[in-house]
């Protein structure tokens, strides 16, 4: 996962139009409690991991964790600990892992779990999506209900980004045709009626940028006006469930103006930034990176989070122990003291690390340094 995670070491059919500015009233009638209330403390977890690399039809991915082990005998570590992505015909995550994380989170004190659902649901209305143990509706009913249990609320996302729906297989290659908006449609609706209307769906929409998919075998990357064609069209089809559209907020970092502009006030932002500097010179603006074709384009993610703000959009801003131990508590106390108060609807983090076992100390890490960030500085919550 070079981009997002690489960051940090530099620290026409369906749907056209513009969703219109102004929050939607999302009622909670016929959905699920809420229980995160006004004001969520979240964990991105990885159900799904089919989100990064390439996937062809004649490919040939592994199908058990036996099979991978065979296939990557001697998988390299980064510097942080994690492993390069693998693309796989199974469900990866290690669900005593996926357990251990989400009772960890219930005993921290968090109140919403962020799941990454991409290829892990057998979604009933398109079973070529399905990979060997995607847990069908009555097996993700159960652990929902679990979860919930827990005090967790439920969150889904699905990663609509051309950069990341290798999950998404041959429709990647469809992006912006009928067929593709079709089958979006149809898996907007699975995962909202399996997760009885949510409060949230992510979209993803994160790191769609020439370089994020300049390697690829076929690069698929949507600009302008398609790019907010098809975000609008998600954006449509999660508000017909009743459910409030997410999306990972770094689109602003390519054109400010522009986004201001076009960006419905009713769709919750989502920036992140993963490190530590939220010095004044860190928090100028700098539009000459806004035209960048390198991950220099980037460089404004800390100061979107109060552009954001500032401008009337409600924000969850995102940080993650990716690669400083000190980037929750630095980002959650700036907010605290920079944000306004009624546009801050919780915050999230995002480890990155998948629910492995050989990732769960990582996973579990940042859970804690998350958890020990809210304690500091929001302690009666």
């Amino acid at each position: 996962m070079r981009n997002r995670r690489d960051f940090i070491k530099q620290a026409a059919f369906a749907g056209l139009g513009t969703v219109a500015g102004g929050c939607m009233n999302f009622g909670s009638g016929g959905r699920a409690p809420a229980i995160a209330g006004d004001f969520g403390w979240g964990v991105l977890l990885h159900l799904g991991s089919n989100m990064w690399g390439d996937w062809t039809p004649d490919e040939h991915y592994p199908s058990s964790r036996e099979e991978e082990r065979k296939m990557f005998p001697n998988p390299k570590p980064r510097e942080n600990g994690s492993y390069p992505n693998v693309v796989r015909n199974y469900l990866g995550a290690d669900e005593a892992v996926w357990r251990e994380q989400t009772e960890y989170m219930r005993d921290e004190g968090l109140n919403l779990v962020m799941i990454d659902v991409g290829e892990a649901y057998a979604y009933p209305s398109h079973p070529e999506l399905w990979v060997k143990g995607s847990w069908d509706p009555d097996r993700m009913r159960a652990e929902l209900k679990r979860l919930r249990g827990l005090g967790l609320e439920p969150v889904p996302k699905l990663n609509f980004s051309a950069g990341h729906d290798i999950w998404l297989k041959e429709y990647h290659y469809m992006t912006s045709s009928r067929k593709y908006y079709e089958v979006v449609a149809d898996l907007i609706r699975d995962v909202c009626a399996v997760f009885d209307r949510p409060r949230y769906f992510h979209l993803g929409f994160d790191e769609e940028v020439a370089a994020a998919v300049k390697g690829r075998k076929l690069a698929v990357m949507r600009q302008g006006d398609l790019w907010w064609n098809d975000f609008n069209f998600c954006v449509r089809e999660v508000e017909r469930h009743g459910t409030r559209a997410m999306l990972w907020s770094d689109k602003i970092c390519g054109g400010k103006e522009d986004f201001l502009k076009r960006m419905s006030k009713g769709v919750l932002q989502v920036p992140w930034y993963y490190g530590v500097d939220f010095s004044e010179e860190k928090l100028k603006w700098k539009p000459e990176f806004e035209t960048s074709q390198d991950w220099s384009v980037q460089r404004n993610l800390a100061s979107s989070i109060v552009v954001l703000a500032d401008a009337g959009f409600d924000v969850m801003p995102c940080t993650s122990n990716w690669s400083s131990d000190e980037a929750a508590d630095a980002m959650i106390g700036f907010c605290k003291r920079r944000v306004d108060p009624a546009q801050l609807k919780g915050f999230l983090t995002a480890p990155w690390f998948m629910t492995l076992e050989g990732q769960s100390r990582k996973l579990k890490d940042g859970i804690r340094l998350f958890a020990a960030a809210k304690r500091k500085h929001y302690p009666a919550l």
